[in-house]
């Protein structure tokens, strides 16, 4: 380097390497941010419901557990609300998944809205959704859940056309319980819901009452896997009499559970608990096949091809795809034609199961297995589903039967179904009959058919009697 040349600016040399340290640490703040967010993210999916932002089954959990360890140590009262929407599954299928989204939104905004900041609120699944609140006592929990109660009722998304629903809500208390499990807790506000959407009260404590219940339910999950394996689930068969010929034209097999002291339960007490087991599929079968062979016997015994025989289908059972083979393959194992065999299904089942009953229901009647409409009249009956064609039978309900001789609106009612039935080319039964007054009214109006106690009772194949006059 010549005397006359600048040396390197030892300035220039300084910025540079500033800049260069600068933008070092530009790019490491911008690292540890994006680490910090996404951890952040992985921390809020992993407690926070994605579609409401409610808290997720796990941080609902965890904090069920710490207002337990809580109250246990302050001596304070916590109450537990299980919430289920009401036909939410129907407006979900009706207007489309998007529009239950939007529902369970306005869910989750209409219980932010009415709990206090220091309750939790989260969401199970689907469409339940628990609450924990702390330092309540009894009287103000209960106020507490119709306001509940009437916020989710007052939610109308503009995509389902406004119409919303209701919450059938059960309440638990823990009442000052020190060795109560969370688990326990949560059964506990769970057995008071599923109570206070059979009743349509809306809301529903636990109580002693449903304590009880809950025991003899526990009972009955723990001992029907054994009555299913043990073959301690029997066929009764009631007889459906033709109202001209007055002659047995076909049974309703209707199952019991036989008890070690020979008596028998009804299927009102173990079938709900069938249902929420899980096991309602292995009793759909089990009396499908016992009553497919049980009518072939009866027909061979009494040269009577023609007689038919019913079976009754649960949601839980037409929400099981590979139900109508299933109901098939009964059929076929024992001999039976398909066309003498009805599977017999309320309209609030098919609503409640969706399009996988529609198939299942297409399906049965595919391979000549017949479709009735039981207890027409009580649910959301409309003309629209006669029209399909997707029905071979309508059964009006007993609770319409049951005044016709007196009551001229029942009449009415009874006179107006058989007219649509006649246009739709599909027959009516009349069931819960009783009385000799009964019958005659039924048969007056039209009806082609009927069952009941006037007849016979329900009971083994071999004890009912072949087809004669009954009248």
């Amino acid at each position: 380097m010549s005397p006359s040349e600048p040396g390197p600016d030892p300035d220039a040399s300084l910025v540079a390497e500033i800049e260069q340290l600068r933008r070092r640490l530009d790019r490491e703040r911008s690292a540890r941010r994006e680490a910090e967010r996404i951890a952040e993210d992985a921390t809020r999916s992993s407690i926070e419901d994605p579609l409401t932002g409610l808290a997720n089954r796990t941080l609902l959990a965890a904090n069920l557990e710490n207002e337990l360890a809580r109250a246990a140590r302050y001596d304070r009262d916590v109450a537990l609300f299980y919430l289920d929407l009401d036909r939410f599954k129907l407006i979900n299928d009706t207007y489309g998944h998007d529009a239950g989204d939007e529902l369970l939104r306005g869910v989750a905004d209409a219980l932010r809205a009415t709990m206090r900041a220091s309750d939790t609120i989260g969401r199970l699944g689907g469409d339940e959704f628990m609450v924990i609140v702390s330092d309540i006592g009894e009287p103000d929990a209960l106020r507490l859940a119709g306001r509940i109660a009437d916020a989710v009722e007052s939610i109308t998304p503009e995509s389902t056309g406004g119409i919303g629903c209701r919450a059938s809500i059960g309440v638990a208390m823990l009442r000052g319980r020190t060795d109560l499990d969370p688990a326990d807790f949560v059964r506990q506000a769970d057995t008071a819901m599923y109570a206070a959407k059979q009743a349509g009260a809306g809301v529903r404590l636990f109580d002693d009452d449903l304590l009880t219940e809950s025991d003899e339910k526990r009972d009955l999950r723990r001992a029907l896997p054994h009555a299913i394996s043990d073959d301690e689930l029997v066929v009764h068969h009631q007889p459906i009499v033709d109202l001209t010929s007055h002659r047995v034209i076909g049974f309703e097999a209707l199952t019991r559970w036989r008890q070690p002291d020979g008596s028998l339960l009804m299927p009102d007490i173990f079938i709900p608990t069938a249902e929420e087991s899980g096991l309602i599929g292995d009793v759909g079968e089990l009396v499908a096949r016992k009553a497919a062979r049980d009518l072939v016997a009866w027909q061979r015994r009494h040269h009577d091809t023609d007689a038919i025989v019913a079976i009754n289908a649960s949601p839980r059972e037409l929400d099981r795809p590979g139900y109508a083979h299933r109901v098939t393959l009964a059929a076929e194992e024992a001999g039976l034609h398909p066309d003498k065999l009805i599977v017999e299904v309320t309209e609030t089942a098919i609503m409640e199961a969706g399009q996988v009953a529609e198939d299942n229901l297409r399906a049965l009647r595919s391979v000549g297995i017949r479709v009735a409409l039981d207890d027409f009249g009580t649910g959301f009956s409309s003309i629209n589903r006669l029209r399909s064609n997707a029905f071979d039978v309508l059964k009006i309900d007993r609770s319409f039967v049951a005044n016709v001789a007196d009551r001229s609106d029942d009449r009415a009612v009874i006179t107006a179904i058989v007219a649509l039935a006649d246009i739709f080319d599909v027959k009516v039964v009349a069931e819960g009959i009783e009385t000799e007054a009964q019958l005659d009214a039924v048969t007056e109006l039209g009806c082609h058919a009927a069952q009941g106690r006037l007849f016979a009772m329900a009971a083994p194949i071999d004890e009912v009697a072949g087809p004669l006059d009954f009248v």
